[in-house]
């Protein structure tokens, strides 16, 4: 049985706090499987969003779904629509930002392997990598330094995949002329007839932008095949803004799963993670659900969205629950904001930790 789709809409940078969200299918109102967080102030403007959770079967049909937002104060009613692509799949749709009126960003997360409610199995956290040409069957492509070892850690690991390899392929490291290690390929998890080789340089060097060659090899093989791997210059950067959405007001009248939001906008570069902790201890990476991060405009800004599951009891009790965000350009690496019951509000916390992994969602 198919898990339900959900899709959410985003309502950012608005003032003054008087907004009402409404969802219809194919321009009819929707009652039901409509969940709004209570917004949240930050810097003078406010932020909130709204999902709408519908059966896997009314996901995959053709109706139209629109996010409809009315902001009484500025006179102001913006919608977005939602509808499935060729590929059975949900796309984002996003307007332009107007101050003091709401910005409005739509995203299903209904995509593929990668939906945050569908497919959470198959879908762990994606970042870039490198993949280079390919020559005749043997195909070789890097996996770089999740964002989070760089950010954290002094050493990073650095992996070679060859798909379609030769039984006892050998790859050797090299920086520049210099040889690091060589050895046969070890098999991978995600494929029979794919090989891996990982190689552990200092965070120093990553960053440096010293360059790498991974080089395969085997009598099969005519020529070697020689790759290289790099971080890239970053030309632009921008701290992220934060906001930590609380419990909706249904949520909280029925008393059994609460869902925390933390939505993370408008950063550079896109490389980033985010993670919960409760009490000050870290939450496994399967309690909660990432997007994929996101480009929000033509302009190098990125976005991206985490959502955490808790039970009310535990709100009740007062647990107090943090997203943590890791960023190259927060002074301390982190930023956790901090909220619970008896607080009322989040709060911003700079915090240096070292703590699990991500997961993510769609594009």
């Amino acid at each position: 049985m198919r898990k339900p789709t959900t899709a959410i809409c985003f309502i950012y940078d608005f003032r003054p706090d008087s907004l009402s969200v409404e969802w219809l299918k194919d321009w009819q109102p929707i009652h039901s499987g409509v969940v709004t967080s209570p917004s949240v102030e930050n810097n003078g403007t406010f932020s909130t969003s709204s999902r709408l959770t519908v059966s896997a079967r009314e996901g995959k049909s053709d109706s139209v779904y629109t996010c409809k937002v009315t902001h009484q104060p500025s006179h102001t009613i913006t919608v977005k629509n939602i509808t499935k692509c060729p590929g059975s799949v949900w796309y984002k749709e996003t307007c332009p930002r107007f101050r003091p009126l709401p910005g409005i960003e739509l995203v299903s997360l209904a995509c593929k392997v990668s939906a945050l409610t569908t497919e959470l199995q198959d879908s762990m956290v994606s970042f870039p990598f490198l993949v280079c040409p390919l020559d005749e069957h043997v195909k070789v492509s890097f996996l770089p330094p999740s964002p989070k070892q760089v950010l954290m850690e002094p050493i990073v690991t650095l992996t070679c995949v060859v798909a379609n390899a030769p039984h006892d392929v050998n790859v050797t490291w090299t920086q520049e002329q210099t040889h690091l290690q060589s050895g046969y390929g070890k098999p991978s998890a995600t494929g029979p007839q794919e090989v891996i080789s990982k190689l552990n340089i200092s965070t120093q060097d990553w960053t440096g932008g010293k360059v790498y060659f991974c080089i395969v090899s085997h009598d099969d093989i005519p020529t070697p095949i020689r790759k290289k791997i790099f971080k890239e210059p970053v030309l632009y950067t921008k701290q992220p803004s934060v906001y930590l959405l609380l419990p909706s007001a249904e949520e909280l009248s029925a008393q059994q799963s609460l869902t925390l939001s933390c939505l993370v906008k408008n950063f550079a570069p896109k490389e980033i993670f985010v993670e919960w902790t409760v009490n000050d201890q870290s939450i496994d990476a399967n309690k909660y659900k990432n997007t994929e991060v996101m480009a929000d405009s033509a302009d190098g800004d990125y976005s991206m969205y985490s959502m955490l599951s808790i039970s009310a009891g535990d709100w009740d009790r007062g647990y107090s629950y943090s997203c943590v965000v890791g960023h190259e350009t927060f002074p301390l690496k982190t930023l956790t904001r901090a909220v619970n019951k008896s607080s009322g509000k989040p709060s911003f916390v700079n915090i240096s930790l070292v703590l699990m992994d991500t997961v993510n969602a769609c594009q």
